[in-house]
């Protein structure tokens, strides 16, 4: 369960620290959510809606604009402009930002510190540029990109239709995700699905035990 960051406000709490929105994609037609940090002053994967820019001064404004893939685009252009601050996206899809219609972005590699206790971690097999934010914020929180999203029955899968190899991306998220047990975290947050705020971890675990796919299509 999260909380509404101030009266009026469209930012919602899921942790101390760790701010979440949610807004109507334009492209897919479908609601997607979007994340800030409040010490480190990140969004990530920022979706355009009304009042963005002015809650977010009023949480203590941006200093960088983070994707964790070339995908999250969404509204980033219009937190780069309004707070001049600089778009960071993995390395390995850093070459579909280029073009004079996006805003200009510099990659990030995987270990990489992009702010303050905010670790950037390959997974990849999804896409090559698929990644996860290690938080330290609280009990800790992971950022996902596509790999896992959720659904009203909990954690899963994309289709198999948004997957070259189904059968084998599966195999090698299952693996990623496995490798993430060993940071600590117990905070989801995720670009396709509402936060995990408590038993993230539980979660995760019980969708590599038992895996699905997401009803998102």
């Amino acid at each position: 369960m999260v909380a509404r960051a101030g009266a009026g406000d469209v930012l919602a709490e899921v942790v101390p620290g760790i701010l979440d929105w949610s807004g109507r994609h334009p492209g897919i037609g479908k609601d997607v959510h979007s994340h800030y940090l409040v010490e480190q002053r990140t969004a990530i994967d920022p979706i355009a809606i009304d009042g963005l820019v002015p809650a977010l001064e009023r949480a203590g404004g941006v200093d960088q604009v983070v994707l964790t893939n070339r995908h999250h685009l969404r509204g980033s252009g219009e937190l780069v402009a309004a707070f001049d601050v600089p778009l960071r996206c993995p390395l390995p899809g850093l070459h579909e930002l280029e073009g004079r219609d996006r805003p200009a972005a510099s990659g990030y590699g995987w270990g990489e510190e992009l702010a303050a206790g905010v670790i950037a971690h390959e997974v990849a097999s999804l896409s090559p540029d698929e990644g996860v934010l290690h938080i330290a914020v609280g009990p800790g929180a992971l950022a996902f990109a596509d790999t896992i999203v959720a659904d009203d029955d909990g954690l899963g899968f994309v289709p198999d239709f948004l997957m070259d190899e189904p059968e084998r991306t599966k195999r090698g998220i299952i693996a990623a995700a496995r490798a993430l047990l060993d940071l600590d975290f117990d905070v989801l947050l995720l670009a396709h699905g509402a936060p995990v705020a408590t038993g993230g971890r539980r979660a995760l675990e019980s969708f590599l035990d038992a895996p699905r796919t997401a009803s998102i299509d």
